[in-house]
């Protein structure tokens, strides 16, 4: 496994950390492009074009990895939401583990998954801070 993965690194072109730079990227923008799609379905007026702009930023940078600041900065917003969103959910599962999972739990979820909620409230298309 240790020959075929420096074997695959060589073939890309990147160091270890380069290739799991580019790998988380992609990774997460594909999971932020899919909760942008489940949001949507659910509640029309969020997330409009997010899931297209998303998967656009990364058929752009399959294209050309060379892209992967542009990528980034382009959708910081939606980063930053599946960041939170995997905060919130470690977060709701240490609750649930710490409570023994009594009625407590259904009164502190909310509270949980309150700054993705915020956020989404105040980026309600998740785009990218304008600098």
């Amino acid at each position: 496994m240790l020959e075929a993965s420096r074997t695959h690194l060589r073939n890309a072109g990147e160091s270890y950390f380069e290739h799991m730079r580019f790998a988380t990227l992609v990774g997460t923008l594909a999971i932020g492009a899919g909760m942008a799609c489940i949001l949507h379905a659910v509640i029309p007026c969020l997330c409009e074009r997010t899931c297209s702009r998303t998967l656009g930023s990364l058929q752009r940078l399959f294209a050309d990895r060379g892209q992967l600041n542009v990528a980034t900065n382009e959708n910081s917003a939606v980063i930053l939401f599946v960041l939170l969103i995997a905060l919130s959910c470690i977060t709701a599962i240490a609750l649930a583990l710490s409570t023994g999972g009594t009625a407590v739990v259904l009164m502190l979820l909310p509270q949980a998954f309150a700054l993705p909620l915020i956020f989404l409230s105040q980026n309600p298309q998740l785009e990218a801070a304008q600098t």
